[in-house]
């Protein structure tokens, strides 16, 4: 039952279907382990006469002088007073009228006499206050931690409850995957999953997601444990041929000492009979590409093919355009498939793979379908390693008995690097190329940010361009989603109305890529963005990042976004306007400021925060991991890696474990 769409839900047809596979919820299981983001806390009902700016609760009161008027544009505006015995609450909710008469909300609130509202307490200009508060005319239904879950337009919040309450029916059929050794450690898999969406209380959601955070790590540390222990033979390449000769004499550019080193390792790992599974970790600018470059012309040198994993199609495009400038004048046939690739396209391309009339394709997930076969697979490479999980690691892997060489410009320490990518070995890039010059990184007080503007304007005219970031805004920030972006549409009409502007965020579906798209062809001047912005876009006249309310960003992620410019000779600019109000803020918004070593940064953040949300938000997520964050969980990671490694090594096969052998089949592609 498991396996059955959503559309077997009551009242989910076709339409909500669709908007359920937004959220990667196509089946029964999708809905089960897709755990919620926040709870509201409804174990307890507060009285008006408790209510005080800053607290947030279930308040509960008799509800008195109702009203409601109209604004402008259709808005309409609606007030009410929930009654304590020395104390009132007031409310008001913003909302739409299309049609003459009470809004709907008015009028579910004028039947009411008793109300429960749910929101954040302000301090208003009549006393304590809540706007836009969650309202109930009848004692909720839940009494404990009421779960929050990811949203697109279109599914709300009590959706989201009806389906996972519906799906839990089933939860029997989930079984338990972990040995029995650790069920000692931590509560059953079907507990835990009840708990986690519906739980009692704290205590009972820190149990359940323990143990759900470390089945995560558990079952990826298995998967790579299981590679490692059938690490097969590989085609060994031969030593460097006309066309790695050809590629490094006409490279433009001395290659750094890491480059160097890390050419080396790939060319040690290509050349032995082991397959290849090498990681290139370097920090945002530091030549990744051309070690991927080398090992692509190596294998072609050597008679075999190449696969070039990207995990966007803007990026993908980026790449295939700098592989084939330098592979095709050596006669190396390149080509791209994504999926926006036309169907007589894609045939084409397909059968070239199949035939080896092409020698190196640059794709997306595209790149796993089963129809995409290759004569000699002899080489898989995956950019931006960070943004895929294991399964499609292996699946690009399989296509071929073929070395795997994997890069990562995620500044992760390198002790739990060695941990995450445990069946990977490690190369690091420490330095810059010569001429690069350090990105000139600045902290601006939000009332100097006209000058910042201005300055961005006359960097434009001079034939480079910008990006301008504002931090994601999520339902939990207790921030208006559309009041952001309406204030990223009036820069656009403002402060940058002379240049060429284009918008990109997540309310826009698939249009951003041609916006994205339109800014790396430089068609346009300014792009002004959330943080949809691609990570590893490579745009060459880009040289000034705008970062509004830095202070919000984690900082791999403000590392990872200064990235975007200073990727050729002119000097660039990183702009972090914000107004930080602790000591802690401020540090970690100088520790940008005063450094570009991306895993210096990384290590500085560890030592300030301890296991927090070093690599800004969901910014660890391998599509792998629905729940565990790589910081955060370090101590579970390293349980989950030692726990699995004794595992394998008496079971490598896991012919004893047939319930957790069938768990990973499962997870695979």
């Amino acid at each position: 039952m498991l396996a059955q769409p959503i559309t077997v839900i009551p009242r989910v047809g076709t339409r909500k279907a669709q908007l359920g596979a937004k959220l990667d919820l196509h089946t029964l299981r999708d809905v089960i382990f897709s755990f919620p983001r926040a709870y509201k806390d409804f174990t307890a009902v507060v009285s008006p006469d408790q209510a005080e700016a800053g607290m947030e609760g279930l308040f509960h009161g008799r509800i008195a002088d109702l009203t409601e008027r109209a604004l402008f544009r259709n808005r309409r505006l609606i007030q009410a007073r929930l009654l304590g015995t020395r104390q009132v609450l007031n409310l008001s909710w913003f909302t739409a009228s299309y049609r003459r008469g009470f809004s709907y909300q008015y009028q579910q609130l004028s039947k009411a006499d008793n109300l429960w509202v749910y929101g954040l307490v302000k301090s208003g200009l009549y006393g304590p206050e809540i706007v836009g508060g969650e309202f109930y005319t009848s004692m909720p239904k839940y009494r404990g931690l009421v779960p929050i879950y990811p949203l697109v337009a279109g599914i709300t919040n009590r959706m989201r409850i009806e389906w996972i309450e519906f799906a839990l029916k089933y939860l029997d059929q989930i079984q338990e995957c972990l040995p029995e050794h650790l069920l000692d450690k931590f509560p059953g898999r079907q507990n835990a999953l009840r708990a986690m969406h519906f739980p009692r209380n704290e205590i009972e959601l820190a149990k359940a997601r323990q143990r759900l955070v470390f089945e995560e790590f558990f079952l990826f540390q298995i998967s790579l444990g299981t590679v490692i222990s059938h690490r097969q033979e590989s085609v060994r390449h031969q030593p460097d041929g006309p066309l790695t000769k050809q590629f490094f004499e006409g490279l433009p550019f001395r290659l750094t000492n890491g480059q160097v080193n890390a050419i080396a390792d790939v060319r040690r790992d290509m050349e032995s009979k082991q397959q290849m599974r090498r990681l290139i970790q370097g920090d945002v600018g530091s030549g990744k590409t051309v070690i991927a470059k080398y090992a692509c012309l190596k294998a072609v040198d050597s008679g075999g093919q190449v696969a070039v994993m990207v995990p966007t199609e803007i990026l993908a495009r980026q790449m295939y355009d700098r592989m084939a400038a330098d592979f095709e004048p050596l006669g190396v046939p390149t080509a791209l498939l994504i999926g926006k690739t036309s169907a007589k396209q894609r045939q084409e391309i397909i059968r070239k793979a199949a035939n080896q009339e092409v020698s190196v394709i640059v794709g997306t997930h595209a790149l796993i379908s089963e129809r995409v076969e290759f004569k000699n697979l002899t080489l898989a490479v995956i950019d931006e390693q960070h943004r895929f999980g294991v399964r499609q690691r292996l699946a690009l892997s399989d296509k071929g008995n073929t070395d795997l060489l994997v890069m990562s410009a995620t500044p992760i320490p390198r002790s739990l690097a060695l941990t995450l990518y445990g069946d990977l070995n490690i190369s690091i890039i420490p330095d810059l190329p010569e001429g690069r010059k350090p990105i000139d990184t600045r902290l601006i007080h939000p009332r100097q940010r006209d000058d910042v503007y201005r300055f961005v304007v006359q960097r434009v005219k001079q034939g480079e361009q910008a990006f301008v970031v504002f931090p994601l805004v999520e339902e939990s920030d207790k921030l208006d989603a559309r009041a952001a972006i309406q204030e990223m549409e009036n820069l656009s009409k403002q402060q940058l109305a002379q240049v060429r502007v284009g918008l990109v965020h997540g309310q826009m579906g698939k249009s951003k890529d041609q916006v994205m798209q339109d800014f790396y062809d430089g068609k346009l001047d300014v792009l002004i963005s959330t943080t949809v912005i691609e990570v590893g876009m490579n745009v060459l006249t880009a040289t000034v990042m705008v970062i509004e309310n830095a202070d919000r960003f984690g900082l791999a992620q403000l590392h990872q976004l200064r990235g975007r410019v200073g990727r050729a000779e002119k000097q660039a600019y990183c702009f972090l306007i914000a107004d930080p109000k602790t000591e802690l803020a401020r540090q970690r918004l100088d520790i940008i400021r005063h450094t570009n070593d991306g895993l210096k940064i990384a290590e500085e953040d560890l030592k300030l925060r301890g296991p927090g949300d070093l690599l800004g938000t969901r910014q660890s997520g391998d599509p792998w991991f629905n729940l565990a964050d790589l910081i955060r969980d370090q101590a579970l990671l390293e349980q989950a890696t030692q726990e699995a490694r004794e595992l394998i090594q008496a079971d490598p096969g896991l012919e004893m474990h047939p319930a957790l052998q069938a768990e990973i089949k499962r997870q695979q592609p």
